[in-house]
C-alpha cells in the first residue's frame, strides 16, 4: 500500500466517528424535542411520550457525544468507534429481529433505513482503523 493511500486510509477512521457522532447528535435532538419525528410512532401518554424521548434522544444524544469526545481525543478514537460498532450493530439486529417478528411497515424501513448509514460508517471506520499498518519498533 503505497504512503499516500495510507494517510488517506488512517484519517477515515477518525471521519468516520465524526459523522457517526453528528448524526447521533442530530438524532438525540430531534428524538427529545418531538420523539414522533424520530420514533415513528404516535404515543398519547405522557409516560410513553418520555419513554420515547429518553430512548431516541437521550440514548442517541450520549452515543453521539462519546463519538465525538473520541473525535477529540486521539486515546478514544478505537474505544469510540467500539461502542458505536456494537451498539448500532445490536440496534439494527433487534430491528431486524423485531420486524421479523412483528411484521413490517414503512415507518420502521424509513427507521432502519437511517440507523443502517452510522451503522455502515462506523464499521469502515473501525475496519481502517484495525487494519492500520503498526509503526515498526526500533531494534
Amino acid at each position: 500500500m503505497s504512503t499516500s493511500t495510507q494517510r488517506l486510509f488512517s484519517k477515515v477512521p477518525r471521519a468516520a466517528l465524526l459523522l457517526c457522532g453528528l448524526i447521533m447528535c442530530l438524532a438525540g435532538v430531534a428524538g427529545a424535542l418531538d420523539p414522533s419525528v424520530i420514533s415513528g410512532t404516535s404515543v398519547l401518554a405522557p409516560d410513553g411520550i418520555t419513554s420515547i424521548r429518553v430512548d431516541f434522544g437521550g440514548f442517541h444524544l450520549g452515543l453521539g457525544l462519546f463519538a465525538l469526545y473520541g473525535v477529540a481525543f486521539p486515546s478514544f478514537l478505537k474505544p469510540g468507534l467500539t461502542a458505536v460498532c456494537t451498539t448500532l450493530s445490536l440496534v439494527v439486529l433487534t430491528r431486524l429481529a423485531g420486524m421479523g417478528l412483528d411484521g413490517v411497515n414503512d415507518a420502521q424501513t424509513t427507521i432502519l433505513s437511517r440507523e443502517l448509514v452510522p451503522f455502515v460508517l462506523s464499521w469502515i471506520g473501525l475496519l481502517c482503523l484495525v487494519r492500520q499498518p503498526k509503526p515498526a519498533i526500533p531494534a
